[in-house]
């Protein structure tokens, strides 16, 4: 087997927001982990709760590097982060200070600058807030530590992003890399058509949740054009003519090794 994906520091996979790295059907990430580890990648995975804060997740991000670093005797990480674990990754690296423990973060379809989806549901607060207890007490039965589905969504607000903007400066010490997607008009998941039929073109065309713009950050990698927010980390586990999540993820570690990380 290859060992292609050998890099220098090992890789943290931080998940989003409702998806779990264990415990579902279809969890993050698929066939990836597995693929980059007989490639020759060491892979921790984030194991933050599906609906807790970007506090809560940083938390339990700060837990495994802890463990990285010692059981790895390594100094830094690399940090591949899905939507909202890219902004627990810069909440670890800025607020917690672990800036000198993390060389890279790669975001995926991370709402930097927030989701209109997130804003216009919560414009329906009170049967929101009906919702959000009964989707903790269901996620605080099957796994979260601290789950709070209202607060999760109020941080992924265009408002809320604008402060932890602020809040949160990148570490000069640190590579940030980004890519955005966009669903187009021939994909076949269907409930990323649906949240993107909802609030278009008030939100805008996107992945089905972010749009490229808001997850732009760092050095800019571009658009994956008929790639859906649950795509691009494997979710189906299957190819399409547009996108292969083996293929995407092979080249982007590939390329973190060759530039040392």
């Amino acid at each position: 087997m290859k060992q292609d994906c050998k890099t220098k520091y090992p890789i943290l996979l931080a998940h989003g927001l409702a998806a779990p790295d264990s415990g579902v059907r279809h969890p993050p990430w698929g066939r990836v982990p597995q693929l980059l580890r007989d490639r020759g990648a060491v892979v921790y995975m984030g194991g933050q709760d599906a609906w807790g804060s970007i506090e809560n997740g940083a938390a339990r991000l700060e837990q495994v590097l802890y463990r990285m670093l010692q059981e790895q005797d390594c100094s830094r990480v690399n940090i591949i982060a899905h939507s909202k674990g890219g902004l627990e990754a810069r909440y670890l690296i800025a607020t917690l200070g672990h800036g000198r423990h993390v060389a890279s973060l790669t975001m995926l379809s991370t709402p930097n600058r927030g989701s209109r989806v997130a804003e216009m549901l919560l414009y329906a607060r009170p049967a929101v807030a009906l919702w959000a207890r009964g989707n903790d007490a269901f996620w605080a039965r099957y796994g979260d530590a601290c789950p709070d589905s209202l607060r999760a969504g109020e941080q992924l607000t265009p408002a809320y992003l604008a402060r932890f903007n602020r809040e949160n400066p990148d570490a000069a010490c640190v590579y940030y890399q980004s890519w955005g997607a966009r669903l187009g008009r021939a994909h076949t998941d269907g409930a990323m058509l649906l949240t993107r039929g909802l609030f278009y073109p008030a939100h805008g065309d996107s992945d089905g949740l972010v749009t490229p713009a808001s997850a732009r950050w760092g050095r800019w990698r571009g658009t994956l054009e008929g790639v859906s927010h649950r795509q691009i980390v494997d979710v189906p586990r299957r190819d399409t003519a547009a996108f292969s999540p083996p293929r995407f993820f092979v080249q982007l570690v590939r390329e973190l090794a060759e530039m040392g990380f």
